[in-house]
């Protein structure tokens, strides 16, 4: 066994000897600058095609948070080669940020690719210091597969919150961080994207406190048998109210965006 192992080993080792050779002398991640973009440009075509109707779903509410210039003002973090563009509005104004200067060209074809999307600029920079965009000029933030590989996210974050521009959200779907800071209102928020939780909890307490009421009235029948009947009518309650939710989140989740899709194209 131990044989075994060393073998497995060694062709390790001698497999990935290019690797440190090159990286011993400063090459490797040069030659990875040079052909992660091209490697990138092939892997967008199937992941878009995969999460073609994720992209749209997410990105389909950008519009709203247009500023007071009419044009939506977007900065993508981590841009790759511009596979999000074909998802962006009309008349968005794209400013992309990337360490790898190399993927400038790969980002030009995609906006020739993509006319209704605004090209403003390429700023070649890590997404933890992005000091070349200015405080609060971006109405939107992007940033997918990105959040994985920094270095710190935290400080990425920070950075995407200084060159937002500050908004108070104001719709039903939407809450600002003020509204957020008591318990009632998460609880209200949470009530609001999962309305079966609430009503089986209110059901649950509606057919408890009822069967214990009624209990005084329950003649000759035993009352282990009365619990039972009751607990068994509460539970019940509480068993259909997260089958309804269930098949509403899955409603809401997979088949309204795909019929939405659908329609749209």
């Amino acid at each position: 066994m131990a044989l075994t192992i060393f073998i497995l080993q060694l062709a390790v080792y001698i497999l990935a000897f290019p690797i440190y050779l090159l990286n011993f002398l400063g090459l490797w991640n040069r030659i990875c600058k040079i052909w992660f973009p091209r490697f990138l440009e092939r892997f967008t075509v199937t992941y878009n095609e995969q999460m073609a109707s994720k992209k749209r779903e997410l990105f389909s509410n950008l519009q709203e948070f247009v500023g007071s210039s009419g044009k939506l003002s977007l900065v993508e973090v981590g841009c790759g080669t511009g596979a999000n563009f074909k998802y962006y509005p009309p008349g968005c104004r794209v400013t992309c940020i990337d360490p790898n200067p190399n993927f400038e060209k790969f980002l030009i074809k995609s906006v020739a690719e993509n006319r209704h999307v605004q090209f403003e600029r390429f700023v070649v920079a890590a997404g933890e210091n992005m000091h070349q965009v200015a405080d609060g000029s971006a109405d939107a933030v992007v940033c997918t597969l990105v959040l994985c590989s920094v270095e710190n996210q935290e400080q990425i974050l920070q950075e995407v919150r200084r060159v937002l521009r500050p908004r108070k959200m104001s719709s039903d779907n939407q809450w600002s961080a003020d509204e957020d800071k008591g318990q009632l209102s998460r609880l209200i928020r949470k009530s609001r994207d999962s309305p079966f939780v609430p009503i089986g909890i209110a059901g649950f307490m509606t057919v408890v406190s009822y069967g214990l009421y009624k209990l005084k009235y329950r003649r000759d029948q035993k009352m282990s048998i009365y619990l039972i009947h009751m607990r068994v009518a509460a539970q019940g309650f509480v068993v259909g109210a997260v089958t309804l939710g269930v098949l509403y989140s899955m409603y809401k989740d997979y088949i309204r965006p795909r019929f939405f899709n659908v329609s749209k194209k």
